[in-house]
């Protein structure tokens, strides 16, 4: 049996120590390194506390409810957000709360309260997998917009007084003198009914005149409801089926809104559907073609009715929507001016323009419903 040289023993005994001082020297510097990472992860842990506590109170000191989304699921809220929807919850999925019925635009929603409805205005910004839903109470403001509107109204009926005045003498003259006719003794039966007719038709075409005026000064739409936009659409050509019949005009339709939902006072925008449409066939020619289109995206749901009639005159193309703005005898020049209220009311657009080709051509706005 061999023996290891006393020369060597020396040797590796001095690596084995330089080995041991380098694993030392090693251990140190991770335990150095460790010491810096736990150092900075404390730094950053009590920044991620300040920066948490700077949010919340940033969150609580904004006038609006606030939640923010991470992953689908509630990261924060603030106060305001605690004391709008009731058992809201940090780590859990963001719903829509149930209470909340679908307003009249896309990004808003009614709340009833034992203090009333509100409306409420949720508009979601999303950045990847994080969102921010910022919930804001609009009631106030669409009182003060619906006041502002119906004033609008008012002072254009008294700009109109003028007009109102002519509107309903001439009609109720012609009834005076018919009523006066009925008066006579010596009349005949057969002059009697026909007086006593054209006396009535008077009196409906002044009744008709006040609720036109009435209808058009009234307040925003209160009885709304969810329909598709083609809908509503089809439902106003239905109605003017005889009149299209009897002028010999051809409605060609194209409707591709059927998905588009609007919450809307149904018979109000009908009638204002039909008013244009009326426009539309009262001015074109026998045989004359109507075009009506929808289309729609995930804000608003767009119709035009394109007629090739004469187009509108150039001086009364700016004063269309007026209240008796009519160049027709039989008109009363409501039918546009209440169309205009009524779309305006749903927080929607109309207008108008004379084509190049001739004709003119409307074009109605609504906002469509979408969900948070």
């Amino acid at each position: 049996m061999s023996e290891t040289p006393k020369t060597e023993q020396p040797a590796k005994a001095s690596e084995l120590a330089g080995a041991f001082e380098l694993f030392v020297e090693a251990s140190q510097a991770l335990e150095q390194q460790y010491a810096t990472l736990s150092r900075k992860v404390e730094d950053l842990s009590a920044d991620l506390v300040q920066a948490n506590d700077r949010l919340t109170v940033l969150l609580n000191a904004l006038p609006a409810a606030v939640v923010l989304i991470e992953n689908d699921l509630i990261s924060h809220y603030n106060q305001a957000a605690a004391q709008l929807i009731n058992g809201l919850q940090t780590g859990t999925p963001w719903h829509t709360p149930s209470s909340w019925r679908p307003g009249n635009g896309p990004d808003e929603y009614h709340l009833n309260t034992p203090s009333g409805t509100r409306t409420l205005q949720a508009q979601r910004v999303q950045d990847g997998q994080r969102s921010v839903i910022q919930i804001q109470d609009i009631t106030a403001n669409l009182r003060t917009l619906e006041e502002s509107e119906r004033v609008d109204r008012l002072a254009a009926m008294g700009k109109m007084s003028a007009g109102i005045a002519h509107q309903l003498r001439t009609p109720l003259s012609t009834a005076l003198l018919y009523s006066s006719h009925l008066c006579t003794p010596d009349l005949g039966a057969e002059d009697r009914v026909n007086f006593a007719q054209k006396l009535q038709n008077q009196l409906v075409h002044l009744e008709k005149m006040a609720g036109e005026m009435l209808q058009f000064v009234r307040a925003r739409p209160q009885k709304t409801q969810i329909i598709a936009l083609d809908e509503l659409v089809q439902e106003a050509m239905q109605t003017l089926e005889g009149l299209s019949q009897s002028k010999k005009a051809v409605i060609q339709a194209e409707l591709n809104a059927a998905d588009c939902l609007v919450s809307v006072e149904r018979p109000s925008v009908v009638s204002a559907l039909v008013a244009i449409l009326e426009n539309a066939i009262q001015h074109s020619s026998d045989g004359q073609t109507i075009h009506v289109r929808t289309q729609a995206d995930h804000l608003r749901g767009m119709l035009t009715i394109e007629d090739n009639g004469p187009g509108i005159a150039s001086d009364m193309l700016p004063r269309l929507f007026e209240p008796f703005a009519t160049n027709r005898v039989t008109g009363t020049g409501l039918g546009l001016a209440i169309a205009q209220n009524a779309i305006r009311s749903h927080r929607g657009e109309i207008n108008v323009q004379n084509k190049a080709e001739g004709g003119a051509l409307f074009t109605v706005a609504l906002p469509s419903m979408a969900n948070l």
